[in-house]
């Protein structure tokens, strides 16, 4: 499948009414709260140990829009965002509202598509063109990471108006098929610094 085609089934899926979308048999969730991750049982039979691994190929982690993270900045030159009267020198700002995910059980293999979609306005100066906003997709499993991508994703605003809307996938969230259904997979905006992978931790949302 095509990346166009992605992102216009994924524009289709953003359409949807309500905060919980159904992807490809997975329950989809967003927020800023996680949850218990699950955990298998002890001494079973073999059918109840059919019946769990059936369970757990069914198993789509829940991706979570990490608080803090939704809303993205960009100010003048030499302006901080802490600064006094800084939102007058707004030039940009990009927000995630929605994110959505679908999975695919490959061999060994669990390959996921997520999707995110935003708002972005322009500030008081009335910058208009286009802005990268660096957008990162982690996978952990613990303190282990699994997956981390950082996408520079441009988003337009045009010389007649004031906003824009953005939509991105990232069809390439690979990793090995867990043996317990306890991944998650966090969305947001990272300004950095960027750490390697191994060393960037990323906390779980309380």
């Amino acid at each position: 499948m095509t990346i166009s085609k992605i992102t216009k089934s994924v524009t289709r899926v953003f359409l949807l009414s309500g905060t919980a979308i159904l992807l490809a048999a997975c329950n989809a969730s967003t927020g800023n709260k996680t949850q218990d991750a699950l955990e298998l049982g002890g001494d079973l039979s073999q059918s109840e140990q059919e019946s769990q691994a059936a369970n757990l190929r069914a198993f789509c982690p829940r991706t979570i829009l990490r608080g803090g993270t939704e809303t993205l900045r960009l100010y003048a030159d030499g302006v901080k965002k802490g600064d006094p009267g800084a939102l007058n020198s707004l030039r940009f700002q990009s927000t995630i509202t929605e994110v959505v995910r679908e999975c695919n059980y490959r061999t060994d293999m669990l390959n996921m598509r997520v999707g995110i979609a935003g708002r972005a306005i322009n500030g008081p100066t009335g910058e208009t063109g286009t802005f990268q906003t660096p957008v990162r997709i982690a996978v952990t499993r613990g303190d282990e990471v699994l997956y981390s991508q950082l996408h520079q994703i441009p988003v337009t605003i045009s010389e007649s108006t004031s906003n824009a809307s953005f939509r991105f996938v990232d069809s390439n969230v690979n990793f090995p098929i867990p043996d317990k259904p306890n991944v998650i997979v966090y969305v947001g905006y990272d300004e950095g610094p960027y750490d390697p992978p191994e060393k960037k931790k990323l906390q779980p949302v309380n």
